[in-house]
């Protein structure tokens, strides 16, 4: 009986240590928190302690994200634009909400280089490059259509990241929207920022998770809401800290990163406005053609609290809760599963 307990809790221990996390760590954007959490070992100290490795992964494009959840590489998209969620979507790659990052809205920004280029309208006939079907692409339609154009009335090329920014800056492209990092780099090679989403649409960062981690892990994602929360408040109360950490992170200055959170709304959940938008975004996506058909969101305010296991079909689910009842229904689900997880 003695060893076969003793083989028993050697097969318990396996099955808990040796696991891994892989999440999303985008190094070209700016997501305050996120720095924080990895610069300060807050997310791999939670987890270490049961043996849980976080695995990080540099992916920017929020729709490679939502792939790599699709094809089981990633548990936790960290910082994914809602756009990027709703294209998803409509391609039955289900995502689930669970934590809000920031609003963007001061640093999602459509730049040129062409000094005859005073406003959106003299795009017209101007080669335009930036990646398909994320956030960067909503504001470059967004723009156009204010202006009465259409993605006909420019010469648009879609490029990744780092296709776009080296185009900028050889000249090849009049205009492009980059990520914050790119974005500050260009600024100091001459290019300039045309228009923000300030007036256009409200860009959304947001953290999501598969429907299968959400079920099998619901107490892991609890966790990982309380040290998203633990990093705001270091923030908080060590504000010139976290933006150093974040100066060195990105390789910027220390006044462009003080920049970059000024013009970003550091946010933890979805407020009602956001909630709003996304019907919005939802209606303009369709009426763009970047999904098939209009998908469905629980938006019913500010105090949604699903579980995950009742998801709907083409239906984005949002937890836009405080931390607080977040994680007491994570542990109060994971009570009768915890050992099975």
């Amino acid at each position: 009986m003695r060893v076969l307990f003793c083989i028993l809790s050697l097969f318990a221990a396996f099955t808990i240590f040796g696991k891994e996390i892989n999440v999303t760590y985008p190094r070209d954007a700016f997501h305050l928190q996120l720095i924080v959490m990895r610069k300060k070992g807050l997310l791999q100290k939670e987890f270490a302690k049961d043996g849980i490795k976080i695995k990080f992964h540099d992916i920017t494009s929020g729709v490679k994200q939502a792939k790599a959840v699709a094809a089981g590489k990633i548990d936790i998209c960290t910082s994914i634009d809602t756009t990027s969620i709703i294209i998803a979507t409509g391609q039955n790659i289900k995502l689930n909400i669970i934590r809000a990052v920031c609003n963007p809205t001061g640093t999602l920004a459509l730049m040129i280089t062409n000094p005859n280029i005073k406003s959106v309208k003299d795009l017209k006939g101007k080669t335009i490059a930036c990646g398909k079907g994320g956030t960067f692409h909503q504001l470059l339609l967004e723009a156009l259509e204010k202006n009465n154009m259409t993605i006909k009335d420019v010469n648009y090329i879609p490029m990744s990241n780092a296709e776009t920014y080296n185009a900028m800056l050889a000249g090849k492209i009049d205009a492009a929207v980059l990520p914050t990092s790119q974005m500050l780099d260009a600024k100091k090679r001459g290019a300039r920022i045309l228009i923000t989403a300030k007036g256009l649409m409200r860009p959304k960062l947001v953290v999501a998770v598969g429907k299968s981690f959400a079920q099998n892990h619901p107490n892991w994602i609890g966790r990982y809401v309380k040290v998203q929360d633990e990093a705001m408040e270091f923030i908080k109360n060590h504000k010139c800290e976290s933006l150093q950490l974040a100066a060195e992170e990105r390789g910027i200055s220390y006044k462009e990163a003080e920049w970059l959170y000024n013009n970003t709304d550091l946010i933890t959940s979805l407020s009602k406005d956001d909630i709003m938008s996304l019907k919005d975004d939802i209606e303009f996506l369709f009426q763009q053609k970047l999904i098939p058909k209009k998908v469905d969101i629980l938006s019913q305010g500010a105090a949604i609290d699903i579980l995950f296991e009742d998801f709907v079909r083409d239906q984005i689910s949002i937890c836009a809760v405080s931390s607080r009842s977040i994680i007491d229904a994570f542990h109060s689900s994971s009570t009768n599963r915890s050992r099975h997880n």
